[in-house]
């Protein structure tokens, strides 16, 4: 394994922000169905489409964020950045962290390429989700390919797979409206 331990803003942009409950935090009715949604996201994204498609924007192992090697017990993982396109339009950064033993428990997930995380993960009878913690993200995030953005809203949730842990963290850019 080739471990890359640089840290930069577009690997913790969303870390850094203020998390909270889902139902803690008031946002616009248009974005529920999209904070709320509690199966895959993938899935309720190709229903709003004709076009689906995966851009696999960087993918490579690093230094977990503090609060995960604190809370997984480990110190490096595999961070993957995806844009979610639909009708040639982009509607959805994903950005997740998948730390080595789950790797190495699940192999096929550091094999997933084009193929979206979700499909893989939300085929497991043993998936379990955490609580949808959301926030709002402030203007200026710059993000690979879609550039600078104003305020967006994310959310971010903790699975288990077969009791193996991830992160998923997606960030709903413009487009999604538009659906």
């Amino acid at each position: 394994m080739q471990f890359n331990f640089m840290h930069s803003t577009d690997s913790l942009f969303q870390l850094n922000a203020e998390w909270q409950n889902a139902g803690q935090l008031p946002f616009p009715a248009a974005f529920e169905p999209w904070l709320l949604c509690q199966g895959s996201l993938t899935a309720l994204l190709k229903s709003h489409c004709q076009s689906f498609r995966l851009e696999l924007v960087a993918e490579h192992w690093q230094r977990l964020p503090d609060f995960l090697q604190q809370q997984w017990q480990q110190a490096v993982g595999l961070k993957r950045d995806v844009i979610l396109w639909c009708d040639g339009k982009p509607c959805v950064y994903a950005q997740s962290w998948l730390p080595e033993s789950t790797l190495e428990q699940m192999e096929p997930l550091a094999r997933l390429g084009a193929q979206p995380l979700g499909e893989y993960i939300f085929q497991h009878v043993s998936l379990e989700r955490g609580v949808i913690e959301v926030a709002l993200l402030e203007s200026g995030l710059v993000l690979p390919v879609v550039g600078e953005q104003k305020q967006l809203w994310a959310r971010r949730s903790v699975f288990s797979v077969q009791q193996q842990p991830l992160l998923v963290q997606e960030i709903f850019l413009p487009g999604v409206l538009e659906l």
